[in-house]
């Protein structure tokens, strides 16, 4: 997964307010909250209520995912209590780990502050917040970073103020200068600081952030795209496009999840309508089809990145993104989604043999980034029908009724046999997900005019 902009920041000071409610649940002490307690300030209220709008009329919390590189956890944000906002967690789970202690943590470990989670009584319990210095572990700060386009995610870190040397995987110092400035203002007595960022977008990767240094150093930065893979091409294509701004954040990196991407030096950016023309003419994104797709190699962190968006109904691919394996890894995602709701079956033939079954985009991929991952827009076809249904063959009416381009078919006899089968059939559509009439006729309008 690639870094994403960030929009919101908290930062908890970890004294004995933290600890208590984190630590675990004592009965009959002060060990007892299943939540951290935020601020009743109005501006405090209304961020938060603009970040995380309220799913129902009168709804007076929002369920979240807590989320950390090795796992992830329900949770909620509660806006109306009896004494302030707080972000809670399921009491029988207990606290996200991510902020929990553990007798050896480390940079792979969910957790990062060193202490003895199984001490049942409240004295020691608070023995092992007073302990923290004397291991090496300095002052922890708990956060909670929301990235942008995900209204019920935060992701969770703990960082530590002036470890020693065995901690320093979790210092504060690997956070941007930003964030540290919140931590600044945090303490025992003031335990909450939090920001919003303008942040957005593409993060550059280290083939974007080569090629704009080649591009920076060279006298003739048109003649240095010719030197560029097709890979890093389109990358920089898309960053010089939607470069990046603010604050990046990796949900998939620990402690070193940070970037702050650098302004584009003034020589590209006087002369970068030129370079995205001399790169478009170059290099051109994959346009393959939906069977195609389904064969092309895939990054295991892009699926679980486009499952999650297809989750969230988030259904945009954007064309930043077109590489051979992010159309592979977008395909997966979406192929997995359209074929489980439709049964693993055609929609047409019935054909059940997961071999021969392509997730079919209505709407193709090329044609609308916003919907690309959009189940809705795809049907679960055999191969045969996946081709009839791409180059017009076969269109489907508004009622899933299913029609034959004669004219189409012309004189082939042993194909027109085939199609004739289903000719004013209905398509066997799911309860859910089932395909939204406008993209049916945007299908029927764009094969009509390329006919």
């Amino acid at each position: 997964m690639t870094a994403q902009p960030v929009e919101w920041v908290l930062v908890i000071y970890y004294g004995p307010s933290a600890h208590r409610a984190t630590y675990g649940r004592l009965e009959g002490t002060q060990y007892t909250k299943d939540y951290i307690q935020l601020s009743r300030k109005d501006e405090f209220i209304e961020t938060v209520e603009s970040l995380f709008p309220v799913p129902a009329s009168g709804a007076t919390s929002v369920p979240l995912t807590y989320k950390w590189p090795t796992g992830m956890a329900p949770g909620e944000l509660v806006f109306r209590s009896a004494d302030r906002p707080h972000l809670k967690w399921e009491t029988s789970l207990g606290a996200p780990q991510a902020w929990r202690m553990s007798p050896a943590p480390s940079e792979v470990t969910a957790e990062t502050i060193p202490g003895d989670p199984t001490r049942f009584k409240s004295t020691e319990a608070d023995e092992e917040l007073t302990l923290l210095k004397s291991r090496g572990a300095g002052q922890p700060y708990l956060m909670a970073i929301k990235l942008r386009d995900e209204p019920t995610t935060l992701h969770l870190r703990a960082y530590l103020a002036d470890p020693n040397e065995d901690f320093a995987w979790a210092n504060i110092q690997l956070v941007p200068q930003d964030i540290q400035t919140l931590v600044a203002k945090t303490s025992q007595q003031s335990a909450l600081a939090w920001s919003m960022f303008q942040s957005g977008g593409v993060a550059p990767t280290s083939k974007v952030n080569d090629a704009l240094a080649h591009l920076a150093a060279s006298e003739n930065s048109v003649s240095m795209i010719s030197t560029f893979e097709a890979d890093a091409g389109l990358a920089l294509a898309a960053y010089l496009e939607h470069p990046g701004y603010g604050l990046f954040f990796d949900p998939i990196r620990n402690h070193d999840a940070w970037s702050q991407p650098l302004p584009l030096p003034v020589k590209i950016v006087s002369s970068v309508d030129g370079l995205l023309e001399a790169l478009k003419a170059r290099f051109s994104p994959p346009s393959q089809g939906d069977a195609v797709a389904e064969t092309l190699e895939v990054s295991t962190e892009q699926v679980e990145a486009f499952r999650e968006q297809i989750k969230n109904k988030n259904y945009e691919v954007d064309d930043s993104y077109a590489t051979a394996k992010t159309r592979g890894s977008a395909q997966r995602a979406f192929s997995e989604e359209v074929k489980k709701i439709y049964d693993f079956r055609c929609a047409i033939t019935g054909i059940d043999t997961k071999d021969f079954l392509v997730a079919a985009h209505i709407v193709p991929w090329s044609q609308d980034k916003s919907i690309r991952l959009d189940p809705s827009n795809g049907i679960c076809l055999s191969l045969i029908m996946d081709r009839a249904f791409e180059n017009g063959y076969v269109l489907i009416e508004d009622d899933f009724t299913v029609t034959v381009d004669w004219e189409r078919v012309g004189d082939d006899l042993s194909l027109g046999s085939y199609l004739k089968a289903y000719d004013g059939k209905k398509l066997s559509a799911p309860l859910l997900y089932a395909p939204r009439p406008e993209y049916l006729q945007r299908r029927r309008e764009q094969v009509t005019s390329t006919a």
